[in-house]
């Protein structure tokens, strides 16, 4: 008896090519960055909430002393209103010039590198 094999079969070809487990470990590695990703991820949303929790507790405290020094005559509520939004004005100004000059600073180096690459 004589067996006879489709040439597809004779030629035993392996189930992965190398190129093939090259991109199988590329995903691999990919899938396991994404998971540490997003454990760090999860540790940053923990840390912004305890840091929001920290930040209203403080601001209740600020709140509940402002209101004790006011009703006892030490501080007048509007005057100290109007010298707490002067300081957030001079910081927001002060932020808005720095990133200003931060954008002078790296405009000035692209066009130098314009200029010495050109």
């Amino acid at each position: 008896m004589i067996v006879v094999q489709p040439p597809s079969v004779r030629l035993e070809a392996p189930s992965t090519t190398p190129h093939e487990e090259h991109l199988l470990e590329r995903v691999t590695m990919l899938e396991n960055t994404l998971a540490r990703l997003a454990e760090r991820l999860e540790q940053s949303l923990k840390l912004l909430l305890r840091h929001s929790e920290t930040a209203y507790s403080n601001h209740a405290l600020v709140k509940s002393l402002i209101e004790i020094l006011n009703e006892c005559g030490v501080v007048d509520n509007a005057r100290l209103e109007t010298k707490w939004r002067a300081e957030c004005t001079k910081l927001k100004e002060a932020a808005a010039e720095r990133e200003s000059s931060k954008g002078q600073k790296t405009g000035r180096k692209a066009k130098r590198k314009a200029t010495t690459n050109g």
